[in-house]
């Protein structure tokens, strides 16, 4: 059955809906309504479904539900600086000259020409002495085609200043005359005088004569020393020390001689003080040891206080050789004085027998 509204009510209606803007909805997303002359609260929105697919209109900014709005920057208008995330306004980095700037370095200069060095100074000698075979002359002929045979050894006198002389041709040796304390006899340089003359039949493939003096002998310390030494009671003399030139061992003691045994060589010691030895045969003995002291020792014999040093090596086979000691002696002191020696070339060339010295007919030269 129909319904018909009055006449007069459809024209209320219409009235109202005219002297509105426009007619709400419930549920259109808008604003709500304002009623004058209340305080009620405004009736909770409906939720919106929001699986409805977006619906783009034409004109309508990018994102849906914002609005995109016109730029308002006039001319001469300062641009605003940007933010960070925080809101804080970003500074640009503003750069500081250095308050001290450093120059550039300048290049290195090429080197020039560098003067020469100095030469260093010489060192001076700390002793003297005659090359090697150079002998007193006429007291024999020498070798003077000489090598160091041992050239690590000590030197046999352990500290006293020594001098290499001839103990037969110098003074208080039987055929110059004098004093064996002759001033003389305790003075550089030094004289060689291995292969020197001898009456015994005493030889070496390094000498280019037979019956010649073995070894080299030795003063030791001063013209008053020996002095000293000589009136002392003869078991109690001595004053310098003689020493083991290397490890090895005591291998014979005779009446006048004590006999090392090293590596390669035997040394042979003469003229000690016998009766203060401080080493006795088959003793095992060090570089340096104390092996007695220098004296005159000679079987009864009369011979000058010095030290006789012999030095033997194997030369092929089954020989053992007495060997030219000179020149490991003069470097032997060297190391000892911390200090090279000066080697000096005689005026005169090799001796022989008939020149300057003569040996007295009948005049018996044992050592």
């Amino acid at each position: 059955m129909k319904r018909y509204l009055p006449a007069a009510a459809a024209a209320l209606g219409l009235s109202l809906i005219a002297a509105c803007d426009f007619v709400r909805f419930p549920g259109d997303g808008g604003p709500p309504p304002e009623t004058p002359g209340t305080d009620e609260p405004a009736p909770p929105e409906l939720p919106v479904d929001d699986t409805a697919p977006d619906t783009e209109l034409p004109g309508d900014p990018e994102t849906p539900g914002e609005t995109e709005t016109p730029s308002t920057d006039q001319p001469g208008d300062t641009e605003t600086p940007p933010t960070d995330e925080t809101g804080e306004t970003e500074t640009p980095p503003v750069e500081t000259p250095d308050p001290d700037p450093q120059p550039e370095p300048e290049p290195d200069p090429q080197p020039g020409p560098q003067p020469e060095p100095e030469p260093p100074a010489p060192v001076e000698p700390v002793f003297s002495y005659y090359a090697p075979g150079f002998l007193i002359p006429g007291s024999g002929t020498g070798q003077t085609q000489q090598i160091v045979h041992a050239p690590d050894i000590l030197f046999p006198i352990k500290s006293a200043p020594t001098y290499l002389q001839s103990q037969v041709f110098m003074p208080g040796g039987g055929i110059a005359g004098g004093s064996q304390c002759a001033a003389s006899n305790y003075a550089y340089p030094w004289r060689d005088n291995f292969c020197e003359a001898r009456s015994a039949n005493r030889n070496s493939p390094f000498c280019p004569t037979s019956k010649i003096h073995q070894g080299q002998d030795i003063r030791v310390g001063t013209a008053a020393e020996c002095n000293t030494v000589t009136r002392q009671p003869v078991a109690q003399r001595g004053i310098h020390e003689v020493i083991a030139v290397e490890d090895g061992i005591i291998s014979s003691i005779s009446t006048y001689n004590v006999k090392l045994r090293g590596s390669g060589s035997i040394y042979n010691y003469m003229h000690l003080n016998m009766a203060r030895l401080a080493v006795t045969a088959g003793q095992s003995v060090k570089a340096g040891d104390l092996i007695g002291y220098v004296s005159n020792d000679f079987g009864g014999t009369p011979t000058t206080i010095h030290l006789h040093f012999e030095i033997m090596q194997n030369t092929g086979g089954e020989v053992w050789s007495h060997v030219p000691p000179y020149l490991s002696l003069v470097a032997a002191y060297e190391r000892r004085q911390n200090g090279p020696g000066e080697m000096l070339e005689p005026q005169v060339g090799v001796a022989s027998a008939e020149e300057v010295m003569v040996i007295p007919e009948g005049f018996e030269i044992i050592e």
